[in-house]
C-alpha cells in the first residue's frame, strides 16, 4: 500500500474531495505568487491585460498558462500525494526507470493510434444535440472555437527558441501534471473505490477528456486517456504514460511549427481520413492492441525479474 501519509486512511471518495480542494488551493497560491514575481517584468497593469487575448499580449498569456498548469496539476498532485502517500513520487507511480523498451512502445502506440484519433474526430464533429438544447450546443461550439484560437495563438511561432518553449509549455508540463493527476491519482482512487481496474481507467479517461472543455474533441481525447490509462496499468510506472503523453503533444507542436513555417507540407489531421478511414481505423486498433500487449509482456518480465516471489 502507498497510502501511508497523514490522510492516507480516508475513503477514496473523501480523497477525491480533498484532491479538488488541493487543486483549487494550489492554483490560487501559485497564481498569486507567480503574479507578484512577474509584476516587475509585465508592469502594474498586468492584471488588466489578462482579458486581452491579442498577439501583442502573448508573453503574459503564456506565463499565465504556465502558472495554471503548475498550480492546478503539478503542484496539486505533489501536495496531495504527500498528504495521502507520504512519499509523493512513489505514491504517484514512480518506480524507477521503466526501461527504454516500454517508453518506445508507448511512443509507437501514440503513432499507431493516429488513424483512430482522426476517425473519432470526424465522428465527434458530426454529433449534434437535440433542437431543445440548441443554445447549449452553440455555447459548446463557441467554447471550442475560442480554445482552438488560443491554442493557435500559442503555436504560431517562427523561431526555434519559440518552438522549444512551446514544447516545454504545451508538451512537457501538461504531460507531467495531467498524468500525475489523472493516472497517478484519479485512476488509482477510482480503482480503489470500485475494486475494478477497468472502471478506474475508464472514469479517469472520461474526466481527463471532459477537463479540456473541448466538447467536439471529447471522443479522441477519451481514446487517448484510455490508452494512457492502460499503459499505467500494464507497466505500473507513471513515467510511461508521461512520456507517451509528452511524445504525442511534442510531435503535434513540432509538426505544426514545420508546416506553419513552410518547412514541410504535411497534414497530420488527414492521416486515417478519406474513403478508407474505417479500414484504417481497424488496422490502427489492431496495431495498438498488439503494441499494448507487447508492453504488458515486457513490463511483466521486468517485474518478475526485479520482484521475484
Amino acid at each position: 500500500m502507498d497510502d501511508r501519509g497523514i490522510l492516507g486512511g480516508m475513503h477514496p471518495f473523501v480523497k477525491l474531495i480533498l484532491l479538488a480542494l488541493v487543486m483549487v488551493g494550489s492554483t490560487l497560491v501559485v497564481f498569486v505568487v507567480g503574479m507578484l514575481i512577474a509584476m516587475p517584468f509585465f508592469g502594474p497593469d498586468m492584471l488588466r491585460q489578462l482579458g486581452d487575448t491579442g498577439p501583442e499580449n502573448i508573453q503574459l498569456l503564456r506565463y499565465v498558462q504556465l502558472l495554471s498548469h503548475l498550480g492546478l496539476f503539478v503542484g496539486a498532485s505533489l501536495v496531495f500525494a504527500y498528504l495521502v502517500g507520504g512519499r509523493p513520487l512513489r505514491y504517484l507511480g514512480s518506480r524507477g526507470h521503466p526501461g527504454m523498451t516500454a517508453l518506445v512502445l508507448g511512443a509507437l502506440v501514440m503513432i499507431a493510434a493516429l488513424p483512430m484519433v482522426n476517425f473519432l474526430v470526424l465522428i465527434n464533429e458530426q454529433l449534434s444535440l437535440p433542437e431543445s438544447l440548441r443554445n447549449l450546443e452553440e455555447w459548446m461550439r463557441r467554447t471550442e472555437e475560442a480554445a482552438e484560437a488560443a491554442t493557435r495563438l500559442f503555436l504560431d511561432v517562427s523561431t526555434w527558441q519559440g518552438l522549444l518553449f512551446n514544447i516545454f509549455l504545451i508538451a512537457l508540463i501538461p504531460a507531467i501534471g495531467e498524468e500525475f493527476v489523472f493516472r497517478g491519482i484519479v485512476q488509482k482512487l477510482f480503482r480503489q473505490w470500485t475494486g475494478n481496474v477497468h472502471l478506474g481507467v475508464i472514469i479517469a479517461a472520461v474526466l481527463f477528456s471532459a477537463m479540456h472543455l473541448q466538447f467536439f474533441g471529447f471522443l479522441p481525447r477519451l481514446l487517448l486517456g484510455l490508452l494512457l490509462g492502460y499503459m499505467f496499468v500494464y507497466t505500473r510506472n507513471i513515467w510511461v504514460p508521461v512520456f507517451a503523453h509528452f511524445f504525442n503533444n511534442a510531435a503535434a507542436v513540432i509538426i505544426y511549427f514545420l508546416a506553419h513555417n513552410d518547412h514541410i507540407d504535411f497534414d497530420v489531421e488527414g492521416v486515417g481520413a478519406g474513403r478508407f478511414a474505417p479500414l484504417l481505423f481497424l488496422f490502427s486498433l489492431l496495431m495498438v492492441l498488439l503494441l499494448l500487449r507487447g508492453m504488458w509482456r515486457v513490463s511483466r518480465h521486468r517485474h518478475l525479474l526485479k520482484d521475484p516471489p
